[in-house]
């Protein structure tokens, strides 16, 4: 079982022994990594060990060989006087961005410039910033600080073909590209893996883009024949903006087969959302390397599993 930290104040004590059934969860549809977990607090056992976590407790939840994997906040805590048990869920401090708004003109700013004031704005500190080194203009007035710091990647994804992740590290906001780190852990049927399903989707198929310039009056496209002729035509349109490459930018606006794989495996928290992994699974028949969408990781009674969403896109 890994071991869970409570600080109150200048007061830090492991509660580990006190703690039954935690979930540490995160997926690119959420703003922050989650911890919840269950804390022992029965009523009328006036002699057994008592703790309380209170909102605005720092939590950190380690390895068992004292590695930190996160570091967040009580939001949220509710007392079960029948099972005599605290319920508690914790937000790593990327919710701040999410809560916060803010108003900027950035003019010739990187994306990583732009992460790194919205940071500023909140004094939320800042890690590694993924580079993209491509100008922008933005004007932001009243926006929420998470949005605006992942329009201005959007902005750099658009014209260079990369995908961006801001993940929470250590009590520091970083902005990793997503795929670039293929963890050293192998999901494979004979050895790790409890259970999978496979699933093949055309439903966010695009494959033929316009581009128009601000006058409306069309200047090219772009296209993937072998997918208009196996599917028909699935179209959408880009106006062209200043200092960007319009074929670059209507190029990445194309999508194509979309590959998941849902997978429960014995636990490994190396498996976090925005990594990518390899898959040999001859259940399914599914061998390669996939991005991870959406992890939970769960310890309950001396066990320990992961359930992981991955893409794979054709």
């Amino acid at each position: 079982m890994p071991i869970i930290l409570l600080k109150h104040g200048d007061i830090k004590q492991n509660i580990s022994d006190l703690v039954g059934t935690i979930t540490w969860s995160g997926s690119k549809n959420e703003v922050s990594r989650t911890l919840q977990f269950e804390v022992l607090h029965p009523k009328h056992d006036y002699y057994a060990p008592r703790v309380q976590p209170k909102l605005g407790d720092i939590i950190q939840l380690l390895t068992d060989d004292g590695s930190e994997i996160f570091r967040g906040k009580v939001f949220y805590s509710e007392q079960v006087s029948e099972q005599g048990t605290i319920q508690v869920t914790c937000y790593d401090d990327a919710i701040r961005l999410s809560k916060s708004k803010g108003t900027f003109n950035f003019k010739n700013a990187t994306a990583e410039s732009i992460a790194r004031r919205v940071c500023e704005e909140i004094n939320l500190q800042v890690g590694e910033l993924a580079p993209t080194s491509i100008p922008q203009k933005m004007i932001v007035q009243g926006g929420g600080l998470y949005q605006t710091l992942t329009d201005a990647y959007k902005g750099a994804s658009l014209q260079n073909g990369k995908r961006y992740l801001p993940i929470m590290m250590q009590g520091r906001l970083n902005v990793i590209e997503v795929g670039a780190i293929v963890i050293d852990y192998v999901l494979n049927d004979a050895i790790n893996i409890i259970s999978s399903s496979f699933t093949e989707s055309a439903d966010s198929i695009i494959n033929k883009v316009k581009i128009y310039d601000e006058n409306d009056k069309f200047l090219d496209e772009v296209g993937n024949k072998e997918s208009m002729n196996l599917f028909g035509i699935f179209q959408d349109t880009y106006t062209k903006e200043k200092d960007k490459q319009a074929r670059a930018v209507a190029t990445n606006m194309l999508k194509s087969v979309e590959y998941s794989v849902d997978v429960t495996a014995i636990g490994n928290v190396k498996c976090i959302t925005g990594f990518n992994i390899k898959v040999e699974d001859s259940t399914t028949g599914v061998v390669g390397v996939f991005e991870i969408s959406s992890d939970t990781h769960t310890w309950s009674n001396g066990q320990y599993e992961v359930n992981l969403q991955l893409i794979y896109k054709g």
